[in-house]
């Protein structure tokens, strides 16, 4: 059986993965996922013999995601704050300056488990958000071993634009 953390985990990915698909991107993700838990791809299309012909750009965003409960974080109207395993953090600064850098997104849910998801034959509803972070060029590696408390910002809230605007800013 999942514990609860492996069905936050499992609904965070579920929800970048449906704001990829509605966006046209793929997603791919490997196990063990040695801290990259999900690639968003791009894919794109060229004309051949008068027929759409779809390909991978070659553009990909890295995804590390992590999901708590609301009254996991603290925050106020723009900001949250979040403590992050040291690990993770010092792999979003090592990985920052890569090709391929490391985005973390948190998925907040609701403090009880009945309020996660919400299913009707009108809607499926999945409560209550994510963020997505990206660590400032002036942090640095922390030698703490067990959390690093990082500032994400709501405007970094992950909606129905985000990916497309994440691939425009960061490729």
């Amino acid at each position: 059986m999942f514990t609860e953390e492996n069905i936050k985990e499992a609904i965070s990915l579920r929800y970048i993965e449906l704001v990829a698909a509605y966006n046209g991107y793929k997603t791919s993700s490997v196990y063990p996922d040695n801290g990259t838990d999900l690639s968003i791809i791009e894919v794109d299309y060229r004309i051949e013999n008068e027929k759409k012909r779809y390909c991978d750009t070659g553009r990909e965003l890295k995804i590390q995601v992590k999901a708590t409960t609301q009254d996991s974080v603290s925050e106020d109207e723009s900001k949250i704050k979040y403590d992050l395993e040291a690990k993770t953090f010092n792999d979003l600064i090592e990985r920052r300056d890569n090709r391929y850098f490391l985005f973390l997104i948190l998925f907040i849910l609701p403090p009880n488990k009945t309020d996660w998801i919400k299913i009707s034959d009108n809607e499926l509803v999945t409560k209550k958000c994510a963020y997505w972070y990206f660590p400032d060029k002036n942090e640095i590696k922390t030698s703490n071993t067990e959390k690093k408390r990082i500032t994400l910002y709501k405007k970094n809230l992950i909606s129905q634009k985000t990916l497309t605007q994440l691939f425009e800013k960061f490729s």
